[in-house]
């Protein structure tokens, strides 16, 4: 550079204020000795215009000298100025560049305006005393037009909830691993019952509650336990005392009746094995046994009584709807409360108690996901501690070292992190919950935050040894930093964008915030990281001509420059080759076979064992449920919303049949499980009451006989005593009744729901094909409304969905990524290879997710989506570069734009800007997340995984395979400019056309084309 000279040039005179007002004093000759010239900016990145030339503008360059830029500005526009159109020369600031170069500018003449904003939004982190951690396992992954959520609305309309109900299971096994139907075992069981029911007590703001106060109408679910316990006493003592057992009690399996009362027990004993009734109950008849004496030889007192061998679980259900939000948080806080109890307070030398349900699940995954904290802790870490290797290591090569190289190290970490909790504050003020998922987003958030500050600190690192003014200097980083970062940040604010309208509630929370975090971040790279540049530049060495000249012409310097040097242009040398295109071609084709078959294969699969954390204390009660519960008893419940009249044959009869196609199909346990009031009813209205039956023969009976008129044979004449009998009133639950019906003015049924039992269902697939046919029973009976519900049909549209929302998703967000990188890259054909990388980048993530024998759930679909976003930090800046027709250069004291001609100085230009920068941005975001593979749970598992295969496939695309494919493609469609044809004032498409020059504006043109021809011999490259 032609630096002022001190023995010839007064570097001690006064800098002149810098024009603002006039253009004419904006401009100066090129002869004024006090001046530098460098190129001033320009709206069109790229080719210069041929009807333009250079001009100076006065710019400081340090304490004591100034710099002209050389500008480009049109020659009939400067020396015809009527014939453009006015404020003309605004076009020039506003382009990309344009504007970020004003933007750097502005940042190092007032960095402490700029710290002032960013600490005001920074401020908003106090949000996180209003942070609320939460998952909602059940619905949150479902989709919100998923058909189970109809189904849950109908449900809730029902029984009159304002949400689903609370179901907590308890499940008791024996220590031992024997049989829960020994006597001591089975008494312990109905004990924890009246406990629970009872006499567990919690503070509910300083109110005193019991399940009891909750439970209505489902307070006797689980009461056919003591009903069992009673009738096995009382066998048990007619068998020991000698005495003949009772024929009116039967305890067999899944009905027994006791004292002529039938109960169903499939709903509390589980992994049975069975044996014969015994056939005579006089048969040991004046017999004496004690209490622990085998009968028939291996037979205890318990099993001999019963048709039950063996039993290994006793499971109790515990359910309340939530019709308040009062309400509802007490039944959550009951449920979390026992869950706790049955952790730390329950102590039995017999049982074992399990609790689950879906507070207890949502708890634990938060639980697991403040488990991310310290790891996230040392991977920020090792992240700072690699930056600050990396930065110190580049100002040493540059003999820039100094504390402020130390101050922006700290600093591109800083950035990441403050957005991080900026964005926890902001989202809770706004009212949203952070679910375990957006935990373990500030990985994601740091990765990509540092890749744009390496970017930063590359470009004003590079600019060092120069002695350019602060203000210069930084609107030159901007200007070629601004325009590419924005490409990336803003892309991945669409990606996540994108992802926050999926259905899916919990995914939807993970890519709002995120995308908010993205966004604060880039604000914080511009408005947060360049002042601190600016204030590092402060502990800078002073320049002088001699080390500007010399910093790179001598010692280890030169040498390792020199080597990086023949290093790059070999390589690139070999990439542009094309006997390795064709390589590359092969190996891609390869790789793309792998990738889309391993899409493709991949399985939609939702495993709560993989989701919950792997040591947490509710795996095993969930194993309990998939191996043993589903296996025997999997029930669905059928919701009948139309009146059904029981008079009118035609109803009656398709009544029945709707019920024959949920009792005939392959995996039905049978009619003798279903939980149906109408068939009680029927005996009801036929036999009469059991209580009134026993009167009757004691001649104490009503006479309360009616006639019936109906061709069925029953009607609802006896529905009001049926439900206040003590044998059928649980059936109330069952049922919506009204008053005041059609005929006679009778009670009648406005609606009702019934239970249909199946088994052999443990696997995700059966569950899913039998949810698929029970919703199409029941379309095809719609004339009766009805709607089938099940506990785990959300579960199954998810699966059902995930393959659709993840292709729309996806798709969608590639769309959306292409059309900004066409805001910013102008060159369709850079813009198309682009988007193919993005797509073939993504592929390759979720193909060889799947050969690393990972499915397609909710965890998955998030991971997929961070890819897409994290894919075009690896291909944008190498299509933005490669674009490029023209690169800035020094040459004898004067920095000036030339051309770029042919693919291998495009891919020279490219390369050498952006390749470390990736390999330090891909690096960093690997030492980041490493920490995570210590922590044993699946969602980190699969970010872990799934940013390794991003930066694996992201770097060998942007560094192989992207500039492979670009050099093979001839210039004139990498050359191509939709910017320059128009926006330029040469092109007759452009809207800055001003028509044909004038002999004398040509006469300028050619001066100038000489001129350049001069400058072009002999460059040295800077940037």
């Amino acid at each position: 550079m032609r630096l002022p000279k001190n023995n010839k040039e007064n570097p001690e005179e006064p800098l002149s204020p810098e024009p603002t007002s006039s253009s004419n004093d904006e401009y100066l000759s090129a002869t004024d000795r006090s001046y530098i010239r460098i190129p001033k900016l320009e709206l069109i990145d790229g080719d210069i215009d041929d009807d333009e030339e250079y001009e100076n503008e006065k710019i400081p360059l340090d304490d004591s000298t100034t710099v002209a830029t050389h500008t480009h500005r049109s020659s009939t526009a400067y020396e015809s100025s009527s014939h453009s159109p006015k404020f003309a020369w605004l076009w020039k600031y506003l382009s990309l560049k344009g504007v970020f170069h004003l933007l750097g500018r502005s940042i190092a003449m007032c960095p402490q305006a700029y710290l002032v904003v960013s600490a005001l939004i920074a401020s908003l982190s106090f949000g996180m005393y209003y942070m609320v951690l939460k998952d909602q396992i059940r619905d949150g992954y479902t989709p919100t037009n998923a058909p189970s959520r109809f189904e849950t609305d109908v449900m809730r309309e029902f029984w009159n909830s304002s949400g689903d109900p609370i179901m907590t299971v308890v499940m008791l096994t024996a220590k031992d691993n024997g049989s829960m139907l020994r006597n001591e075992y089975i008494k312990e069981a109905v004990r924890l019952h009246e406990f629970l029911l009872y006499n567990f007590t919690l503070n509910y703001d300083g109110e005193k509650v019991k399940y009891d106060d909750l439970c209505f109408p489902y307070c006797n679910m689980n009461y056919v336990l003591n009903i069992f316990y009673e009738g096995l006493q009382k066998q048990m003592t007619l068998l020991q005392s000698g005495k003949a057992l009772d024929d009116e009690t039967i305890l067999s399996f899944p009905v027994s009746q006791v004292g002529g009362f039938k109960i169903h027990l499939e709903r509390s004993f589980f992994g049975l094995r069975k044996k014969e009734l015994p056939k005579n109950n006089q048969k040991y008849v004046g017999k004496m046994f004690g209490p622990n004496e085998m009968i028939e030889g291996n037979l205890t007192a318990q099993q001999y009584v019963t048709d039950l061998e063996y039993v290994k679980v006793i499971m109790m259900i515990f359910r309340g709807d939530r019709t308040s939000f009062r309400k509802g948080e007490m039944l959550s806080k009951w449920e979390t409360s026992i869950y706790d109890f049955a952790m730390t307070q329950y102590d039995s030398s017999k049982i074992e108690m399990q609790v689950i349900g879906t507070e207890v699940l949502d708890q634990e995954m938060i639980r697991d996901g403040q488990r991310v904290t310290p790891y996230f802790a040392a991977g920020f870490g090792f992240m700072m501690l690699f930056v600050v290797i990396t930065v110190i290591g580049t100002s040493l090569l540059y003999d820039e070292f100094d504390i402020g190289k130390v101050f922006i190290s700290f600093g591109a970490t800083f950035c990441p992190l403050i957005a991080v909790s900026t964005t926890y504050g902001l989202v809770s003020l706004l009212g949203f919950r952070i679910n375990s998922f957006v935990l373990v987003s500030p990985f994601l958030i740091c990765g990509i935050g540092v890749d744009d500050a390496f970017l930063m600190i590359h470009a004003w690192q590079r600019l060092a040894p120069h002695g350019y003014s602060i203000r210069t200097r930084m609107g030159l980083v901007y200007e070629e930093v601004g325009p590419s970062i924005t490409i990336t940040s803003l892309t991945n604010f669409i990606s996540f964008g994108i992802g926050a309208l999926t259905p899916t509630p919990e995914i939807r929370l993970f890519c709002m915030t995120t995308a908010i975090a993205m966004g604060i971040d880039y604000i914080f790279e511009l408005i947060l990281f360049g002042p601190m540049l600016v204030l590092a530049t402060k502990f800078e060495k002073p320049k002088d001509e001699t080390r500007r000249e010399e910093v790179f012409e001598k010692g280890w310097r030169k040498k390792l420059m020199g080597t990086a040097n023949w290093i790059l242009r070999q390589y690139c040398k070999v990439i542009g080759h094309r006997i390795f295109s064709f390589l590359l071609l092969a190996a891609t084709a390869t790789y793309w076979y792998f990738a889309i078959y391993g899409t493709l294969n991949i399985q939609t699969r939702l495993d709560s064992e993989k989701i919950l954390p792997r040591d947490s204390p509710i795996q095993k009660p969930n194993k309990i449920l998939s191996d043993i519960i589903w296996a025997e008893y999997h029930p669905v419940t059928v919701i009948v919303n139309n009146p059904l009249d029981i008079t009118n044959p035609k109803e009656y009869e398709r009544f029945w049949s709707l019920v024959n196609e949920f009792e005939s199909m392959e995996k039905c346990k049978g009619n003798v499980s279903t939980l149906l009031w109408l068939r009680d009813y029927e005996t009801y209205f036929k036999q009469g009451d059991m209580m009134e039956a026993l009167f009757g023969f004691f001649g104490y009976g009503s006479d309360n006989d009616t006639a019936i008129t109906s061709s069925t044979g029953i009607d609802f004449s006896k529905l009001d005593s049926f439900l206040q009998s003590p044998f059928s009133r649980h059936w109330t639950a069952f049922l919506k009744v009204g008053h005041g019906g059609p005929k006679n003015n009778e009670t009648y049924i406005k609606s009702f729901w019934f239970t249909v039992s199946y088994q052999n269902t443990s696997s995700w697939d059966t569950r899913i094909d039998l949810m698929i046919k029970w919703r199409d029973i029941a379309s095809r009976y719609s004339d009766m409304n009805v709607t089938v519900w099940e506990a785990n049909a959300m579960f199954v549209d998810q699966m059902l969905s995930l393959k659709t929302v993840a292709l729309q998703t996806g798709l969608l967000t590639l769309v959306c990524m292409a059309v900004v990188c066409a805001v910013f890259i102008p060159n369709p054909c850079s813009l198309i290879t682009a988007s193919i990388a993005i797509a073939s980048i993504s592929m390759g993530v979720l193909g060889f997710l799947s050969w690393w024998h990972l499915d397609l759930d909710p965890v998955t679909m998030a991971a997929i989506l961070m890819s897409i976003g994290l894919s075009v930090d690896f291909t944008a800046h190498v299509s933005y570069h490669y674009q490029l027709t023209s690169k800035k250069v020094i040459k004898n004291g004067k920095v000036i734009k030339v051309p770029i001609k042919g693919p291998q100085e495009k891919l020279v230009h490219t390369l050498e800007n952006i390749a470390w920068p990736m390999c330090q941005a891909a690096t960093s975001t690997i030492v980041c997340i490493l920490p995570l593979l210590f922590l044993n749970s699946y969602a980190p598992i699969v970010f872990v995984k799934t940013i390794f295969l991003v930066v694996a496939w992201g770097t060998l695309h942007g560094l192989l395979v992207l500039p492979g494919l670009l050099a093979a493609l001839p210039d004139f469609l990498t050359n191509a400019n939709c910017y320059r044809t128009f926006l330029s004032t040469s092109s007759h498409y452009s809207c800055r056309y001003v028509g044909p020059s004038s002999a004398h504006s040509e006469n300028n043109n050619n001066q100038r084309s000489a001129y350049d021809n001069q400058q072009q011999r002999d460059i040295i490259l800077v940037t």
